[in-house]
Formats: C-alpha cells, sequence, structure tokens
C-alpha cells in the first residue's frame, strides 16, 4: 500500500510537468492541442478550456499524453488539413522538434528547480576536504599523507570538497599530483603519484588510497542553491549516462536482478519508502524521478520523444520524409522493445524466475 500511495504522489506531478511541456511548445507553434490527460482510460471527470481544450484525469496515472491536431496523421493522408495551419502535421519541421523537446526539458527543469528548492530550505550535504585515514601502503601513503591532513589545493587548483579530490586523482592516472596540505596549520606540498585502477567498463582511473570523513549539511544562499542545483542536475545527467553505457544487456536477458537496474516495482517500493521520510527527501527523490523521466523520453527510440525527435532531424537532413513502411516498422520495433525490456526488468523484482 505504501508503494502505491507513493507512486501516485511522485508520478502523476512529473507527468503533469511533461506533458505541460509539450502543451505550451504547441499552442506558442500555433497547434491546436485537442486533448490534455493525465493517466489513459475512461475520463473521471474534466473541463475544456476557452481554446476548446478537453483537460481530463484518468484512472491509470501511470502515463498521460497531449493529443493534437493532425498528430497521427501522416502527409499521404493530410490533404484535407493543408489549408489548416493549426495542425500539428502542418507545423513546421522546427517546431515539431521544439514540441517533442519541451516536454523532457520540462522534466530536466523541474528537477533542477526542485534540488535549488531542497538546498535553499535544507541545505546541501557536503564531504569536507578532510583525510579520515590513509590506507597502508598505499600512494597517500608512501608521499606521507596522514589522517586529519586538510587538502587545500592540488596542482595549484583550489579544493572544496572531497569530490574535487575525488575527481582529480581519478583523471590523473600514473602521474605527478602536487598537494597542499594543511596539518596542524601549517601549510606543506606532497608529490602523490595516484595508481592506475581498472574499473569494471575497462576505464582506467587513479586512486591514491585516501578515506573522507562523514559528510556534513551546509547552508546555501539562493544563488549557491541555484548554482549547485544547476551543477548536481548535470552530474546526475552525467551519471545517469554513464550509468546506460554500463548496463549488462545479458543479464537482463538471462533475468539476473542487477542492482543497478529498476524496474516498476522496484521505483514504487522506493517511492513509499521515500514518502515514509518526509517532505524534503520526497522532493529531492522527486528531483530525481524527474531528471530521469527527462534523459528516458529523450533516448533515440520510437515511440518516446527522442525518437520522433531523430525521425524529424532525418527528414530536416535528407529533405524528405522518412518512408511510411520504415517509419512504422520503427515504431512497432520500438514498442516491442520497450515492453521487453519493461518485462525482463520486472520478472526478477517478482521473483517469477
Amino acid at each position: 500500500m505504501d508503494s502505491i500511495i507513493g507512486i501516485l504522489i511522485i508520478l502523476p506531478p512529473l507527468i503533469f510537468v511533461h506533458e505541460l511541456g509539450h502543451y505550451f511548445a504547441a499552442i506558442k507553434s500555433g497547434v491546436y492541442v485537442e486533448v490534455f490527460s493525465i493517466g489513459f482510460g475512461p475520463e473521471l471527470f474534466g473541463y475544456t478550456d476557452k481554446r476548446g481544450t478537453r483537460w481530463k484525469l484518468t484512472p491509470f496515472l501511470l502515463g498521460g499524453y497531449v493529443k493534437m491536431k493532425g498528430e497521427t496523421l501522416s502527409h499521404n493522408q493530410s490533404n484535407n488539413l493543408n489549408s489548416e495551419k493549426n495542425s500539428f502535421i502542418n507545423a513546421k519541421l522546427k517546431s515539431k522538434i521544439l514540441i517533442l523537446f519541451s516536454g523532457p526539458l520540462a522534466n530536466l527543469v523541474l528537477g533542477f528547480l526542485l534540488i535549488s528548492f531542497f538546498y535553499s530550505y535544507n541545505g546541501r550535504y557536503e564531504t569536507p576536504a578532510v583525510i579520515s585515514e590513509v590506507f597502508q601502503n598505499s600512494a597517500a601513503d608512501k608521499a606521507g599523507l596522514k589522517s586529519k591532513d586538510i587538502i587545500k589545493e592540488i596542482n595549484n587548483i583550489n579544493i572544496s570538497t572531497f569530490d574535487d579530490v575525488k575527481n582529480i586523482v581519478q583523471e590523473n592516472a600514473g602521474k605527478k599530483l602536487t598537494f597542499n596540505i594543511v596539518r596542524e596549520n601549517n601549510e606543506k606540498l606532497f608529490d602523490v603519484f595516484p595508481e592506475s585502477f581498472l574499473l569494471d567498463n575497462n576505464n582506467l582511473v587513479g586512486r591514491i588510497g585516501i578515506k573522507a570523513t562523514l559528510p556534513i549539511l551546509s547552508k546555501k544562499t539562493y544563488s549557491e542553491s541555484i548554482y549547485f542545483g544547476f551543477y548536481d542536475s548535470i552530474e546526475l545527467s552525467m551519471s545517469w549516462f554513464n550509468g546506460l553505457s554500463q548496463i549488462k544487456w545479458f543479464s537482463i536477458l538471462s533475468l539476473e536482478k542487477d542492482k543497478d537496474i529498476m524496474g516498476p516495482i522496484g521505483i514504487a517500493k522506493l517511492s513509499g519508502d521515500v514518502v515514509e521520510k518526509g517532505l524534503m527527501p520526497l522532493l529531492y527523490f522527486m528531483a530525481f524521478m524527474s531528471i530521469n523521466l527527462g534523459l528516458i523520453n529523450l533516448l533515440p527510440i520510437p515511440p518516446l520523444d527522442g525518437g520522433h525527435i531523430v525521425i524529424y532531424l532525418y527528414q530536416i537532413i535528407f529533405k524528405r520524409p522518412l518512408p511510411i513502411i520504415i517509419h512504422g516498422f520503427l515504431m512497432k520495433l520500438g514498442i516491442i522493445l520497450l515492453l521487453l525490456l519493461m518485462i525482463l526488468v520486472t520478472i526478477p523484482e517478482l521473483g517469477l524466475y
């Protein structure tokens, strides 16, 4: 029950914002929006606005859609709409791409705003650039670093948090790094040579063998909250793409449960857990989910927004629409792949293997 309540609290607002992005881009492009629906199925209640758009709420809240005039017609079927400029099929290609892109963009912007609000109200957890422990015989130990050392600079680059240290070290495997250390109120310089470490994805990174202290809650001004909200939104997006590139597709096909891949059941359970923790954790999780929703919809797979965008980019590049047969085939293939992926990640969560 907690999982159901959690997903119903978190998902519909994210869907609403996503569709609102499509809606505003459509009306700004002069395209008539016939229906704005949150959920699928029969209408529970709704109303028609002055533009003639029917806004409605339906029972199955795991999705939503904006229905635009002439959206489902092909160019060969649109003869009767050729004189009507307010149909999607007759909109400029750039307008179509803008309409499609605006849904994911709205989710990305919402994620940024929620994270910024979270930081301004709650503060941001940061790990100080202080060494908690130095592992024996590590690069840091050989260089003379000790616990309680404060890392002020690396190669004359100012260090604010332990994440700064991690990023610089990882990018400089085998290269000399000069650490400016504050120890007992005195500054000292140490030359450290990060050891090379091979990750599972065959990327080579540097490590020096130190452990961070526990994160602390740091209060932020409004401008700092906006800055870190934007910065962390980018970081979350980059982590998402990095995670996507490291997915072990064989484990999915063999129905092995992968802790880094979460299906509908896993998301629902996590949503229920977050709701119990209070408003601030809920807002941050909504930000995380909103960014993920935006990025997923930008994947170049029909019928996702990104798939449609690629099809229109093809039309711009080659000066002609994608053949109807190929377009239809790609749409069906995309739907099948998405349904198959959802089934494959859900089966392990249900324990049906």
